[in-house]
């Protein structure tokens, strides 16, 4: 699960789906997707879903509130939602928001860790949503968190089957996107947002030992796919989209040379004599070959969320208003469905490279 801030609200709704399906092996998160990741893995099965709803919605606001009182729900879209919109992101940029984060007002230029806001309501608020003794024993799945290390520009990975126990320092390092949020210091290093290193870290899946068939949901929250800005902040919203968007792009192609080479080097090994096969040079690119050839083969889902043209511009990162995070909860359990519904249509999904298929769904 990748990072979005309020986006993470359309990861939500795919975890609510899956949930239905049976408890995941291995959950990746950054930025928001580490919360997600967080509580999907620190909460048992059946209950995650209503853990992920008790979070996003103690964050919802309602920026507009004696209009709705009025006049009910805005609309799905137009000028009325547009400035729905506008006015949540305006209210959690001015005033930021319960259990997230807060302003720091005098503090944003000073002190070693300068940012915007601080991430300490949710260091307070992620114990009532995820336990973190449950997340870290045998019970839960695999969870890795990604960060970035400030000063190194190093991607530290935390994975709890390697050793590393997880707590509530380890998901706000990897939430904080500098300058907005203060990055945070974990066993001694200064981190900030994983997404400075890789907003949706596909390379951490194909370095696992994990053999057999496997099927990796990818929820990717920026879309690389768009429409022509037509103003200011539509183009710096479809800059983001596209820094980000383009990143998970360039990480599945890397996947698909990758699995092409594997093809090539089983292929190339097959056709080779029983002595050449012991020479001392490519007995080990062989054997590479053998133990990644048995890892079987990968389907991709990958599930995108694509903003609608009424949404906040660049603010829609930060619009938490509550008709726009059921939108976003809705929108994402829909593509999750569409997309599990699709895994076994006839001819769907791409080939990129022999064990390697791509399924898409933008939601």
């Amino acid at each position: 699960m990748s990072g979005g801030l309020a986006l993470g609200a359309f990861e939500a709704g795919v975890c609510e789906v899956l949930d239905e399906q049976g408890p995941p092996g291995w959950v990746i998160g950054v930025s928001s997707g580490a919360v997600n990741a967080a509580i999907v893995a620190g909460n048992p099965p059946g209950r995650r879903a209503e853990a992920l709803r008790r979070f996003w919605m103690s964050a919802a606001d309602e920026p507009m509130p004696w209009t709705s009182f009025l006049l009910g729900p805005p609309p799905a879209e137009g000028a009325w939602r547009r400035t729905y919109n506008e006015m949540a992101a305006i209210r959690t940029l001015t005033l930021g928001r319960p259990g997230v984060f807060s302003p720091r007002l005098l503090q944003s230029g000073t002190g070693a860790a300068p940012a915007l806001y601080d991430l300490e309501p949710l260091l307070r608020r992620l114990p009532d949503c995820v336990d973190f003794d449950l997340l870290n024993g045998p019970a839960a799945p695999r969870l890795t968190l990604v960060a970035t290390d400030v000063e190194s520009g190093e991607r530290v990975v935390f994975d709890s089957a390697r050793g590393a126990r997880i707590g509530p320092g380890h998901v706000l390092a990897s939430c904080a996107l500098l300058p907005v949020f203060a990055p945070v210091e974990v066993e001694g290093r200064l981190l900030g947002d994983g997404g400075l290193a890789s907003n949706l870290p596909l390379d951490l899946l194909l370095a696992g030992d994990e053999a057999g068939e496997r099927l990796a949901v990818l929820v990717d929250l920026f879309a690389e796919r768009g429409s022509r800005p037509r103003s200011l902040g539509a183009s710096i919203a479809r800059a983001g989209d596209l820094a980000f968007g383009n990143q998970t792009l360039r990480m599945i192609e890397a996947a698909a040379r990758e699995y092409g080479l594997r093809d090539l080097l089983r292929r190339l090994a097959d056709g080779l004599p029983a002595e050449s096969r012991e020479d001392a040079a490519l007995a080990p690119l062989l054997a590479e070959a053998e133990r990644e050839g048995s890892k079987g083969a990968l389907t991709l889902l990958r599930l995108g969320y694509r903003a609608s043209l009424d949404e906040a511009g660049p603010g829609k990162l930060f619009d938490f208003s509550r008709a726009t995070l059921q939108d976003r909860w809705r929108a994402g359990a829909a593509a999750a469905r569409a997309g599990l519904e699709g895994l076994g249509a006839a001819g769907a999904g791409r080939a990129l490279a022999p064990g390697l298929t791509l399924h898409e769904v933008e939601g």
